[in-house]
């Protein structure tokens, strides 16, 4: 395998494909090749991020069904060096029994040799096998968090498999977009970590989401989210 491979890791709403895609970005921007993958079995996410769409002959079943052959099946966006590989925009449920421990494990590894990074945009369960397979598979894990009463519980549920897993030694943490719903201090007393980064809070997040733009390439982005998303950046490249 040539890329390093990084899964973002989270509870449910905890912001792991905004992070994935801005974290791409600022990859990309560094003059590597991304590709990121989405976890998302039954229905394709990243496009609405990147303003695409993936038709049925393009995507990850497509790619499964080829051999898991990754070639010409990942979508380009805007920056020459970014690419994603989601389910197509018109998804056939059918396309599911393709699937399989061995396929996903087949189609990271075909992705490797194509980009210098891959990113596993994850799912919270550890049974979906993109996301379970990619946990193995990484070299760096970047475990979002929402300061939430919800992230809290999905954290302190992973405790015990992450350690099974061995996958604490090589994650990050990275609080998303505190909007001081939650008391900060108790909830980083309550999961037991210290965060290694905070993004902070963009209110237009959903807006440039629902108009295809990242917030990493926006005017928001020239501030203090770019800069941090870039130090996040750094630390994967170091790390793995």
């Amino acid at each position: 395998m040539n890329a390093k491979i990084i899964t973002v890791w989270g509870a449910n709403g905890s912001g792991k494909t905004t992070v994935s895609v801005n974290l791409g970005a600022a990859l990309a921007e560094r003059d590597f090749t991304v590709g990121i993958i989405s976890s998302k079995m039954y229905y394709g996410e990243l496009q609405s991020f990147f303003g695409k769409r993936v038709e049925p002959e393009r995507g990850t079943y497509k790619a499964i069904s080829n051999g898991c052959n990754t070639k010409n099946m990942f979508e380009a966006t805007d920056n020459p060096n970014l690419f994603f590989l989601s389910p197509p925009s018109s998804f056939d449920g059918m396309l599911l029994s393709a699937i399989s421990g061995d396929t996903v494990r087949e189609l990271i590894e075909d992705s490797t040799i194509r980009f210098d990074y891959i990113i596993i945009d994850g799912n919270e369960e550890l049974n979906n096998p993109i996301s379970g397979i990619g946990l193995t598979m990484s070299n760096k894990i970047v475990r979002v968090y929402k300061v939430s009463a919800k992230c809290c519980i999905w954290h302190k549920a992973m405790e015990n498999l992450s350690a099974l897993m061995h996958i604490n030694d090589k994650s990050l943490y990275v609080i998303n977009g505190y909007d001081k719903t939650c008391d900060k201090m108790a909830f980083f007393s309550s999961i037991g970590i210290k965060p290694d980064f905070e993004l902070p809070y963009v209110a237009d997040c959903d807006t440039l989401i629902n108009s295809g733009k990242l917030i990493y390439n926006s005017k928001i982005g020239k501030g203090q989210y770019k800069k941090t998303m870039q130090k996040i950046a750094s630390q994967v490249m170091l790390g793995g």
